[in-house]
């Protein structure tokens, strides 16, 4: 039986860590070590973890305060003592089956790999959340078998920031290190990058269209906490579309076309912002249109922007 490490990378986590660990507690497949890697938090972080030692958890103090991405790359260290290893965010939800189903899938690959499961969102008070800006980038199969990704496609998809969801992922590691970790240089986008990379080195990407996580949003995720700049939210997506695109090694008029394409997904994702944003300033909105055209320019800009827009005349004419 593969040997599963659960790493929990936290900082000031008190108001949901506690959620988060009933969750792993409760699993049907136990992890064989949780790590609670306390990044020298100063609020009660260190009592609830220590509360859950009688259920054979380990708090682990750093030695200093460090960001929260080298806080993340540290846990990757864990690869070398894993058959399979889990980062889990301190804040999310795993279901009950969470393991076990990811698990076995994985039994039968020889080598490195990657397995995910689709997710869902919920608020502060663990409702979920219906529609907003975040949601599962593939459809939601209820009891879906997994389903083998080709490497290529995976990459792509990371290209495109249909990005899967960190805590819902388990990494084939077979107790050797990791061959990539987090760049420290993005803000929002690090995790596309990481596991495009990731997938480059792997021999099987698997999904499990199974809703078996839950993506807490609050007011202190990433996420939200970006929404004030979104200019350098832009740029950051970008840059990490611009990395993942590398791994694909397009060339000539064929690697042109995808920059292209590129270009007016960017100004499509940025389009949705705008519509989104409707209780935004006019200075935030424009600030979105600026930043995008400066780097999507005229053309593109235009065709991603009129794409969202037959979309939404499409979508109005079925119903």
């Amino acid at each position: 039986m593969s040997r599963l490490v659960t790493v929990i990378p936290v900082y000031n986590g008190e108001r949901f860590l506690e959620a988060t660990l009933e969750s792993v507690a409760s699993q049907t497949r136990r992890p064989d070590r949780v790590i609670i890697q306390d990044n020298c938090s100063t609020d009660g972080t260190h009592r609830i973890a220590r509360a859950f030692e009688k259920e054979g958890f380990e708090w682990r103090l750093t030695d200093e305060h460090v960001g929260s991405t080298e806080n993340f790359n540290n846990a990757l260290r864990y690869a070398e003592e894993a058959d399979v290893l889990h980062l889990l965010t301190a804040d999310d939800l795993i279901k009950p089956e969470f393991y076990e189903r990811l698990l076995e899938p994985l039994e039968a690959v020889e080598g490195r790999a990657l397995i995910y499961a689709a997710y869902e969102v919920i608020g502060e008070d663990g409702v979920l959340v219906e529609g907003g800006d975040l949601m599962c980038p593939f459809p939601i199969v209820p009891g879906g078998a997994p389903i083998a990704i080709l490497q290529k496609e995976f990459i792509a998809s990371q290209a495109d920031l249909q990005t899967i969801c960190l805590p819902a992922v388990l990494m084939k590691t077979n107790r050797a290190p990791l061959p990539v970790e987090f760049h420290t240089h993005f803000i929002q986008c690090a995790d596309a990058v990481f596991y495009a990379e990731l997938a480059s080195a792997c021999e099987a990407v698997i999904e499990v269209p199974s809703a078996l996580c839950e993506y807490r949003r609050h007011e202190h995720t990433t996420t939200s906490r970006n929404r004030r700049e979104p200019a350098a939210v832009i740029a950051d997506e970008w840059q990490a579309m611009v990395a993942a695109s590398a791994l694909l090694e397009k060339s000539g008029f064929g690697g042109w076309l995808w920059g292209f394409r590129q270009r007016c997904l960017l100004a499509a994702r940025s389009r949705v912002k705008r519509t989104q944003s409707a209780d935004e300033t006019p200075h935030y909105r424009r600030e979105i249109e600026h930043a995008t055209r400066a780097i999507t320019g005229p053309w593109a800009g235009m065709l991603g922007n009129l794409a969202v827009a037959l979309r939404g005349v499409s979508g109005q004419s079925r119903r």
